[in-house]
């Protein structure tokens, strides 16, 4: 199945930041070669327009000597079909500073319900992905479409990732009285308005009682009126 591709709307908007970041001088250039910028573009732009998933940007890179550099990366998820399913690998494509003479640098980048398989024949525990395509990197034909596609067939074959089960909240433990089970309290507008009736009986047997009363002295004065 192949991955949505970009609207063009969107690959205007792209084609728009890659001309401004590519296109610095100075101490806000990207550390690219002039000669090689073009060619950088046309990689990002030919992966963004087949994948739709994925979006160039740039963010600060940490070597491993400890140096800090703003690069380009293709930031977003690869599409992984499994026993009949497409499933979404999160993943990060950094373009170091040698490339494209060098491949990039690829990282699985979990979610945080997540976690990478481990084993795995392509995805280290910190997520670096080893490929062969990128270890037969060869400069100027192999290019970020083509890796996508190679990224895809690898997650297909071994998933690199699964979901992290989370753990379940533990029983409540049953109390001595447990066998004795209350009724669920009745909802107050309810318990309000049997009370209202309760009351409104009482008061209609002290009212016939009274009345009651009335009419007896009403007999008895009559009575006597009458001797």
């Amino acid at each position: 199945m192949a991955p949505p591709a970009t609207d063009p709307a969107k690959m205007q908007q792209i084609q728009h930041f890659l001309s401004s970041v590519l296109s610095q001088r100075g101490p806000s250039a990207l550390p690219y070669a002039e000669t090689t910028k073009w060619l950088i573009r046309q990689h990002l732009l030919s992966l963004i327009s087949s994948y739709a998933s994925l979006e160039p940007k740039t963010a600060a890179f940490t070597h491993n000597d400890g140096r800090s550099v703003i690069l380009l990366q293709a930031d977003g998820t690869v599409p992984m079909p499994f026993q009949g399913v497409s499933y979404n690998i999160p993943v990060v494509i950094w373009l170091l500073e040698s490339y494209p003479s060098h491949p990039p640098c690829v990282y699985v980048n979990p979610t945080r319900d997540m976690i990478i398989k481990r084993p795995h024949s392509n995805v280290s525990p910190s997520g670096l992905v080893s490929l062969p395509y990128l270890h037969n990197w060869v400069y100027p034909s192999s290019n970020l479409l083509d890796l996508a596609a190679q990224l895809s067939a690898a997650f297909s074959r071994d998933p690199p990732l699964y979901a992290q089960r989370r753990p379940h909240p533990p029983s409540p433990s049953p109390s001595i009285g447990s066998g004795y089970s209350r009724p669920p309290p009745s909802p107050y507008g309810h318990h309000q308005q049997q009370q209202q009736r309760t009351d409104d009986a009482a008061e209609v047997y002290k009212k016939n009682a009274i009345n009651k009363m009335v009419e007896m002295v009403h007999v008895d004065l009559v009575t006597m009126r009458s001797a």
